[in-house]
């Protein structure tokens, strides 16, 4: 029996399948990106707000790695909570795929995908190294999205803040 690889008509397609593989590796770069432009932003808005709390803790005696310590752990946790929870809505999605299909079919009014193409069923497995690979870069560059603000945090003059106000 031939495969669906040696057949002329089908070339074209599977090779329009394999450039989608990198265009949706580029847009999850993207959303990366973005997600870390606004865990900076977040904190960045959060050390403006707390400028007087860190001036207090500086003239109490914290450190330049102490209050940047406060300030990376927490861009950290908001990547590491994140995480599990986009993991665990993922398993979820995998779990209920074939009713979210007729779901969207049913909306339609046609078949979401054509069987002919992707068969009676969609892949639903998760991945044990995507899974591994989300796990571990999501707190890490959160936590790199963090140093940022933690610099900021740790570079406040606790004397100007406080004479301010």
């Amino acid at each position: 029996m031939d495969t669906v690889e040696e057949f002329e008509f089908s070339k074209d397609l599977l090779q329009q399948f394999r450039s989608y593989k990198h265009l949706f590796t580029l847009s999850a770069g993207i959303i990366l990106l973005v997600a870390c432009c606004n865990i900076i932003s977040l904190l960045i808005l959060l050390v403006n707000d707390k400028k007087r709390e860190i001036a207090i803790l500086q003239s109490m005696g914290a450190g330049f790695r102490c209050v940047a310590s406060i300030f990376a752990l927490c861009g950290m946790a908001t990547g590491l909570l994140a995480c599990i929870l986009g993991c665990a809505l993922a398993a979820i999605t995998l779990h209920q795929l074939d009713s979210l299909i007729a779901l969207l079919s049913a909306i339609q009014g046609r078949a979401a995908f054509n069987p002919a193409f992707f068969g009676q069923h969609l892949p639903n497995e998760l991945s044990h190294d995507a899974l591994a690979f989300v796990l571990i870069a999501t707190p890490l560059l959160s936590l790199l999205a963090g140093l940022i603000p933690a610099i900021k945090a740790s570079r406040i003059r606790p004397s100007e803040v406080l004479r301010s106000e």
